[in-house]
């Protein structure tokens, strides 16, 4: 079932428990005022016995078969507790006499209506005690009808009319939803023909159109920004790709040329042949560094799920102890106060070490790295050359190597990698110069409260 379908099957289902819940009422509610009617006219007769006085004097007044009241218009007798009060045999018409009028006559039961059927004629009856007003003392009581057949005939129209109405309206409901949802839905339709000729296209260079400030509006907005982040990932997706190939080509090449150098070993003194097998482990050493830079700097830019609270320091720390136990001649000072943020430990590991690294890549064998880690805040500084004013709006663009750098290991991704892994958890990261020389790299982490993991 469409979704037209479905909104037209609920408005006509509203209109229809609508207009049922109306014409029941309209029915039931003129179906009382009428009973009322003849309940009211019935007590009047009543009344007028009562005011007689003389119980004797009524009449008794058969419904005759089949002349639907061809006489008076009430029918009526009076009934003591042992049956109708002058004992004549009951004739064909006569008001039905049971237990309970015989109780209401001796005062043990109230006055009460009644429903019959009497010679095909439907007639509404009341039995009301008149108290002692026979000549003995007795008690006794009135019993009185009138035909109710007009009251069923009115009714009856009624309900007919109110059948008809209660179709008409629930057909018209049904076409209204039809109709109007068509219109309401036209947006919708709208919107999802261009989905789906953008998905056939495949082009993510295309954008929905917005329309006003309405869902399906908002709906396409929210649908172009979603796909402003796709086009984005896939553009700097293939740049990864386009800038990875670009920098595995020249290391493959002189890998490449030295084994086949080496293939002619036999031809080369025993020095160049010892010196071209640890070029080889060394370009086999830079390349497997570079693969694995990569492959962080293609990770998913999205935080994961297993975040949690993380003791910076600690992490710090950790990093540092490594540090210094790959590269036993540098000096590493630290100045670490307890930090807890939100986080994923093996990014920001990452990140620590990248930002190490890049110190111990610069600094002399007789100076130190200093590291200081307090109010959420991460510096970390080198006591080389610094940053270049050229080369600073570059620092974190992926495979930039100042030209100081070319010639020295590493493949320009590890500050890249910084940068990624501090966006994605909410961190400002910056890159400058210390006061007397030497480059620092700061990161700031959010407050706790702060931190947003979208």
């Amino acid at each position: 079932m469409t979704l037209r379908t479905r909104l037209a099957v609920g408005a006509a289902v509203a209109v229809a428990v609508t207009v049922i819940a109306a014409s029941l009422s309209a029915f039931l509610v003129t179906r009382a005022r009428l009973l009322s009617d003849v309940d009211q006219s019935l007590q009047q007769q009543v009344e007028k016995v009562l005011h007689d006085g003389r119980a004797e004097r009524i009449p008794r007044g058969p419904f005759r078969g089949g002349d639907r009241f061809g006489g008076p218009q009430f029918a009526s007798q009076v009934i003591t507790a042992s049956g109708v009060l002058d004992g004549a045999s009951p004739l064909p018409g006569d008001l039905p006499v049971t237990a309970r009028d015989k109780a209401v006559a001796a005062g043990t039961e109230p006055d009460y209506f009644w429903d019959a059927n009497i010679n095909g004629v439907p007639v509404r009856g009341l039995t009301a005690r008149l108290g002692p007003v026979l000549a003995d003392g007795t008690g006794a009581a009135y019993e009185v009808a009138r035909p109710i057949d007009e009251v069923r005939s009115v009714l009856s129209g009624l309900g007919i009319i109110l059948l008809v109405v209660a179709g008409a309206g629930i057909a018209l409901g049904a076409g209204l939803g039809w109709f109007i949802s068509g219109r309401a839905l036209r947006p919708v339709a709208m919107f999802t023909d261009e989905t789906e000729d953008l998905a056939d296209a495949g082009d993510l260079s295309r954008r929905l159109t917005e329309g006003g400030d309405d869902e399906i509006g908002r709906l396409a907005r929210v649908f172009n920004a979603t796909l402003d982040q796709l086009e984005a990932s896939a553009d700097a997706q293939r740049r990864l790709v386009a800038d990875a190939s670009h920098e595995l080509r020249t290391p493959l090449a002189s890998l490449r040329a030295n084994i086949e150098v080496l293939q002619q070993a036999g031809s080369l003194p025993p020095e160049e042949h010892g010196a071209l097998l640890r070029d080889v482990v060394q370009q086999t050493d830079e390349l497997t560094a570079l693969v694995t830079d990569i492959v962080h700097a293609g990770e998913n830019a999205n935080m994961p799920e297993e975040v949690q609270d993380v003791r910076l320091d600690d992490l710090v720390a950790a990093s540092i102890e490594r540090t210094r136990r790959l590269t036993p001649g540098i000096t590493v000072l630290q100045d670490l106060s307890e930090t807890v943020v939100d986080g994923v430990p093996e990014r920001l590991a990452r990140l620590v070490a990248n930002l190490l690294d890049n110190a111990v890549k610069w600094t002399p064998a007789d100076r130190p790295i200093e590291v200081r880690l307090h109010d959420r805040t991460l510096t970390v500084r080198d006591h080389g050359p610094g940053f270049a004013t050229d080369d600073l709006p570059h620092v974190f663009d992926r495979f930039y190597r100042s030209p100081a750098a070319r010639g020295m290991p590493g493949s320009g991704l590890g500050l890249s990698i910084v940068r990624q892994v501090a966006d994605i958890h909410g961190a400002a990261v910056s890159a400058g110069n210390a006061d007397g020389g030497g480059a620092v790299m700061t990161v700031v982490f959010p407050p706790l409260s702060e931190f947003d993991d979208n």
